[in-house]
């Protein structure tokens, strides 16, 4: 197919775009920069804040993948970075629903990434049919699910899907790096008590399940089938570089001090049940978080 990505310059579309040619489709980006060139990718012009998109754009998609979105990590949660992250999702998605909505054909297929931040924080595999959470990152999810909702009623693409991932684990780019970096040094240590939930994913795997969601239908957690926790992490990461880990944990306070409300990105956390996507016959390449992270390092 035909498949148009907003948000494609990023870690997730950049590997996304090379595995989708690599399967024989075509692959486009909506990209905010008319003079930005890409080797292998088309691009087409759109600005979210002006409800624009190029319309040979909408003519030449078969297929839309949405992953635009300011990084909830990266931005800082001041009053307006919340806003901000909340924006850039929300007005995204209703910039692809007033464009499209105007295609006199149906696309073949939708799929739209969310967060595994939608349940809030708990200790427990969460099921794509429980309730959202009540805190920051919950609440984003929730608004940009309900606008991916809209996009739907509006469009009606013949396939839909709603891919709530959990952190995605790469050395290009996202979480992992600054991980790793201190315990690369000598210096790594658990966060807090190092018990909170670590929800996690391979790039591979999850790029693969975004396109495979193409012919899916419903809303699908994206995570690995293997639980774990910040400690389990910290010390994985550290024996596969025969680092020590020596120092004592990072308190909670002092987290809160350097990241404010952001700190329970790292000292919450939750786990995301996958029955549903395994009944879609999802393989998993990178079931358990040592493969992994053997995978990534060795690399």
């Amino acid at each position: 197919m035909k498949v148009l990505i907003a948000g494609g310059s990023g870690l997730l579309g950049k590997k996304l775009s090379d595995i989708l040619i690599t399967q024989g489709h075509e692959v486009a980006w909506l990209s905010r920069q008319k003079s930005k060139h890409a080797a292998t990718i088309r691009l087409f012009h759109w600005n979210p804040d002006k409800y624009f998109i190029e319309p040979e754009a909408i003519n030449w998609a078969e297929a839309l993948i949405n992953l635009a979105g300011a990084s909830i990590g990266e931005t800082k949660w001041t009053r307006s970075g919340k806003e901000e992250i909340l924006r850039s999702r929300t007005k995204s998605v209703e910039t692809l629903t007033n464009c499209f909505s105007k295609r006199p054909e149906p696309l073949e297929a939708f799929c739209g990434i969310s967060g595994a931040g939608y349940y809030g924080k708990g200790d427990f595999a969460f099921k794509e049919a429980d309730s959202p959470g009540l805190d920051f990152p919950a609440r984003v999810a929730k608004e940009w699910e309900d606008c991916y909702l809209e996009f739907q009623s509006q469009c009606k693409p013949k396939h839909f899907s709603i891919i709530r991932m959990a952190v995605v684990l790469s050395l290009e780019g996202g979480a992992l790096p600054k991980i790793i970096q201190p315990i690369r040094l000598g210096i790594g240590s658990d966060l807090g008590n190092g018990k909170q939930p670590f929800n996690w994913i391979h790039i591979t795997d999850a790029c693969s399940i975004l396109c495979e969601s193409l012919l899916w239908d419903g809303i699908f957690n994206a995570s690995a089938p293997e639980k774990t926790n910040n400690h389990t992490l910290t010390n994985s990461i550290a024996s596969i570089l025969q680092k020590p880990i020596i120092l004592p944990a990072v308190p909670a306070f002092a987290l809160k001090l350097v990241l404010g409300e952001r700190a329970t990105l790292v000292l919450e956390g939750n786990h995301s049940d996958v029955s549903k996507l395994i009944k879609q016959s999802f393989k998993f390449s990178y079931p358990d978080l040592n493969s992994a992270l053997i995978q990534i390092l060795s690399t």
